[in-house]
């Protein structure tokens, strides 16, 4: 579409019939609501089929120099998405229009364009609002990537730049990173799984280094094959790279204890901000995590670190925790799938390391048993911060011995757990793990793998939420946990009765208690409060009058309620008779001194 094709749809806009010119008439409301700039049309999918309300279902007599053209003008659509475009239409006229579009901001794109990605150019270079450009999910060949390359050339807005799943190929990546050294306002830079290998690291590093103040913030290069002398030359990159502030680097395995030291080169610098490391699945084993760890001792910002999946034991534990003392900033932790079974002296010195940091989360999953378990909370007697912590895939190695030793987590004052992830929990650990909650006031979710619970361990979860045996074991329940279940499990937990428990708990804390006392004692027992007298009589009176409008919750007419309320009065006055008529005759007595006295005074 050149200049004079606009024309031709700006001169016909107005009498066109979009059901004409569309396949279906999802395609025709979309085209509409781009002609009359309607405000909810924020973003549009190119789709072989339709999914929802923003796709545009490519089909034959479906007219794309229109859908250009009408993108082109508008001011309302900020992201586009291409996931098809069939070979047997030109797409030309389609990308000539979009080149008049100011308004997107976002273009991503999962289908190999060919030829037709040259088209974009005008788009590129006139579009100052596109921050964000994504090419995924196809094969990017060497002239594809040249005609990319091109097209970077073009833009000096881009902020985002994302070649997530394209198989790049170090050949054709080595040609690109020259264009990037041109862009230096990028600050998010993602390469995941592109098979850049050894020879792209190294040019991303060339790039990097020779690049003049870098914006570049998130650097994401897993899966790429990338080794000890390509994570060298990087380095040398990102020193250069101030501002930083998330690395990730995961399930590169071919990375050493020389990489790792190249790497800690990077975290001693004193320009290094890095807040995000991310090292899950490279083969690290206790020598390798003792030399990243000299490098962490010197990163006061990190505030996230990965290195689950890999071979640490004990001692690499030990000198881990070591380096991470003085992060105090670090807020989640990801070790699962390590070598940390059996780590009493490694997992203590954790524990105490969450006293002295700021974690919340803690992901030990498939690595700790009962006498690591034993000795973490050991450690962490008196946590405050930890709201979050894994301990799923355990079923081999932690029984009910090891979930008995939260107890004393649960029910410290200090305690801030909100979510708790589990395996195999069999009756002997879920009741292990309710009688661990009794008064526990944090934890809210608790997942579980696989349960293995019968009716003895669901009778204990269910005493844990509600003791049906008095009014106060009622109120004294746990009215703070709101969710049982995780992958599958609630309906082997959670049986209709806990459910409706559970459901009572997402109400403020004195909601449930109310809630639970009504479902539980259709027939208040009042003895407990004689030793009180009639002194309790209105509160009771005013608990009754409060607990009316829950009765929606615990489905109970207002009828069978003021039945409720009639029998505890005459409970009262059936309990203490003789109170009952002093405090009556007292009351006449009282007003009737009080008539006297008024009668004196005015006479």
């Amino acid at each position: 579409m050149d200049e004079q094709d606009y024309e031709y749809y700006e001169a016909r806009a107005k009498d066109v019939k979009l059901e004409d010119i569309t396949s279906s008439q999802q395609n025709a409301d979309i085209l509409a609501m781009l002609r009359d700039n309607d405000p909810d049309i924020r973003y549009i999918s190119i789709t072989d089929e339709m999914y929802d309300g923003s796709d545009f279902a490519v089909r034959e007599g479906d007219e794309l120099g229109w859908l250009g053209y009408f993108v082109g003008r508008s001011k309302q659509v900020k992201e586009l998405y291409i996931y098809y475009f069939p070979d047997n239409l030109k797409m030309d006229s389609f990308f000539g229009g979009l080149g008049h579009n100011r308004s997107i901001q976002k273009l991503y794109i999962y289908t190999d364009l060919g030829e037709s990605l040259q088209s974009l150019v005008p788009f590129l270079r006139n579009n100052k609002s596109l921050s964000d450009l994504t090419f995924s999910g196809f094969n990017i060949g060497l002239q594809c990537a040249r005609n990319i390359t091109s097209l970077l050339g073009q833009q000096s807005s881009l902020k985002c730049l994302n070649f997530e799943e394209t198989n790049l190929g170090d050949e054709t990546f080595v040609e690109m990173a020259a264009a990037l050294k041109k862009q230096p306002q990028i600050e998010e830079l993602h390469l995941s799984m592109s098979n850049i290998g050894r020879n792209g690291c190294v040019a991303l590093g060339n790039a990097l280094e020779g690049m003049r103040n870098p914006n570049l913030a998130t650097l994401n290069i897993g899966s790429n094959n990338i080794d000890d002398e390509g994570l060298h030359a990087l380095v040398g990159g990102l020193i250069n790279c101030h501002n930083l502030t998330s690395l990730y680097l995961h399930r590169n395995e071919l990375i050493t204890e020389a990489g790792l030291r190249s790497l800690s080169t990077l975290l001693q610098s004193d320009s290094c901000c890095l807040e995000h490391l991310d090292l899950e699945q490279t083969n690290m084993d206790n020598d390798g995590v003792a030399v990243l760890a000299a490098g962490l001792a010197r990163l006061p910002t990190l505030k996230k670190l990965d290195l689950s999946n890999n071979r640490i034991g004990d001692q690499g534990l030990q000198a881990l925790v070591g380096g991470l003392g003085c992060c105090n900033l670090l807020e989640e932790l990801y070790l699962s799938r390590n070598m940390l079974l059996g780590s009493g002296l490694g997992m203590r010195s954790l524990g105490t390391l969450l006293q002295r940091t700021n974690m919340q989360s803690l992901f030990l999953s498939d690595t700790v048993n009962d006498e690591g378990l034993q000795c973490l909370v050991d450690g962490m007697a008196n946590c405050a911060r930890l709201k979050k912590l894994a301990l799923s895939y355990n079923n081999n190695s932690m029984t009910a011995v090891g979930l008995r030793s939260l107890s004393s987590l649960f029910r410290s004052e200090r305690c801030t757990l909100c979510n708790l992830l589990l395996g195999y929990l069999g009756d002997d650990g879920a009741m292990a793990l309710a009688n661990g909650l009794i008064g526990n006031k944090s934890l809210k979710t608790l997942d579980v793998s696989r349960s293995g619970i019968t009716e003895r361990g669901r009778a204990a979860f269910s005493k844990l939420l509600c003791d049906t045996s008095s009014v106060n074991n009622t109120y004294l329940s746990n009215h703070t946990l709101e969710t049982i279940g995780g992958y599958g499990r609630i309906a082997s937990i959670a049986l209709s009765e806990i459910m409706k428990y559970l459901t009572f708990n997402k109400k403020k804390n004195c909601d449930a208690a109310i809630c639970k006392i009504l479902d539980s004692h259709p027939d208040i027992d009042i003895k407990p409060l004689f030793q009180w007298k009639l002194k309790c009589l209105p509160h009771v009176v005013t608990w009754l009058e409060n607990a009316r409008s829950y009765l929606g919750n615990v489905k109970e007419s207002t009828e069978v309620f003021q039945c409720r309320q009639l029998s505890a009065l005459y409970k009262f006055v059936r309990g203490m008779p003789q109170l009952a008529v002093d405090g009556y005759h007292g009351q006449k007595m009282t007003d009737a001194q009080s008539k006297k006295r008024k009668f004196d005074l005015t006479s």
